[in-house]
């Protein structure tokens, strides 16, 4: 069956100032969500990553160069990712249509290219 990656976009801003009893119930709904979906084998795995932490790798001239990251033109960061199971675009849509994300920012989704084999 297809895997999808689902990139999940938000602002870390905003979450500044949420109080850390409310933050508690946020993660918690994002984790209902994920045990409910992995339950019914539509999501593979998914993390939170860590605000305003990475690196950006570039070969240039022959010479690896490691900047700081994440960097990006807007607001918007990829904070997470969810691995999906689906059959189609359409199914991998249906699964996310309820994911609490939605409230906070966006969700880009991509099809893992079948003709590439990570092993």
């Amino acid at each position: 069956m297809p895997t999808y990656l689902a990139l999940l976009y938000d602002d870390p801003a905003q979450f500044e100032q949420v109080p850390p009893q409310e933050m508690q119930a946020i993660i918690q709904r994002y984790r209902t969500w994920r045990l409910r979906r992995e339950g019914e084998g539509a999501v593979l795995s998914g993390y939170k990553l860590a605000d305003g932490e990475g690196r950006v790798l570039r070969r240039r001239g022959g010479r690896l160069s490691v900047t700081d990251g994440p960097f990006a033109e807007g607001k918007e960061l990829v904070g997470g990712y969810f691995v999906l199971r689906a059959e189609s675009y359409e199914q991998a849509l249906a699964i996310l249509e309820d994911c609490p994300h939605l409230e906070f920012g966006s969700i880009e989704v991509r099809a893992h290219d079948a003709r590439v084999r990570p092993d």
